[in-house]
């Protein structure tokens, strides 16, 4: 359902941010004097992950499409062999 509002789609985005929560969980700790854990904020894996570029994932819809429209004609698939 899409927001009804602009008002609505800011308070979603706002509430889906990592870094509101990181700065929520900060005050949190402040306000009630917990002490800060150092493995809260290390590095994670997702961080290291291949992450393409624009250009590369327009190169990677234009061949996927392509090879889909020559199927649907009836062509040979160019790409059958590499996805399974």
């Amino acid at each position: 359902m899409p927001p009804r509002s602009l008002e609505e789609w800011f308070y979603y985005k706002l509430l889906s941010s990592p870094g509101f929560h990181r700065f929520v969980r900060k005050v949190y700790r402040k306000v009630n004097g917990i002490k800060e854990d150092p493995f809260t904020d290390q590095t994670t894996a997702s961080q290291f992950l291949y992450k393409p570029t624009q250009l590369q994932k327009f190169k990677a819809f234009r061949l996927l499409f392509w090879d889909e429209m020559r199927s649907t004609f009836g062509f040979r698939r160019k790409l059958s062999d590499r996805f399974k």
